[in-house]
């Protein structure tokens, strides 16, 4: 593997991590207070989910993080999968009840965010190597 692909990794990597926090920022706006334990009780199981299937599943591979057709789809389906993973253990570590508004919102937001990002790494990427 190139330098240039270890720094790629690590950008993308790093961005997805900021993906987690911008929207753990963003949950107290809708709902009208800022809670730290926001961050542990639900950025934690979602980010870490992510942050350890993910790579397993391709959202790291040079090719996924290269090819438009990849990011496109193959970033929505991994989160998908990492989502509902992540809600559930968030519902088990948390003794909080399942709610499918709370699923489907946040699954769908993190998939626009996370897809959102990427598309931005992607175009970056197709800059730098074209100059």
């Amino acid at each position: 593997m190139t330098d240039r692909n270890r720094v790629l990794i690590a950008l993308a990597v790093l961005g997805d991590a900021l993906v987690f926090v911008l929207f753990i920022a963003l949950t107290p706006i809708e709902h009208g207070s800022v809670e730290i334990a926001a961050f542990w009780r639900t950025g934690l199981p979602f980010a870490g989910v992510w942050l350890l299937a993910s790579p397993w599943l391709g959202a790291f591979r040079i090719s996924t993080l290269t090819r438009w057709r990849l990011v496109v789809w193959r970033i929505p389906l991994i989160w998908l999968g990492c989502g509902i993973v992540a809600v559930l253990l968030r519902v088990w570590l948390t003794d909080r009840t399942f709610s499918w508004a709370f699923t489907l919102a946040s699954i769908t937001l993190l998939a626009a965010m996370l897809l959102a990002w990427r598309t931005l790494l992607l175009l970056a990427v197709r800059r730098i190597r074209r100059d």
